[in-house]
């Protein structure tokens, strides 16, 4: 941790991690899968967790990820890439 640079670097990473994440989460919760609500009104889980879930289960080997999804994605990384 002594290295500014390559720290700088990290935390560029992981912002740009989350900041996906977060763009997924958000484009699925409005399009085809909506978060669930719980008896307080607040989500079941955040939009940023939402997103690595869904980027978790499209990265899974074998489990034959919808097409819908697999295309939602694509789009927002070619809106994060712009």
């Amino acid at each position: 941790m002594r290295c500014h640079l390559k720290l700088r670097k990290l935390v560029a990473l992981v912002s740009l991690a989350y900041a996906f994440c977060l763009g997924v989460g958000t484009v699925a919760d409005r399009k085809s899968q909506p978060i669930g609500r719980k008896n307080h009104g607040y989500r079941a889980m955040s939009l940023s967790r939402h997103g690595l879930n869904i980027l978790r289960q499209l990265s899974r080997p074998g489990t034959g990820a919808a097409e819908k999804l697999a295309r939602m994605v694509e789009t927002v990384l070619r809106w994060f890439c712009w």
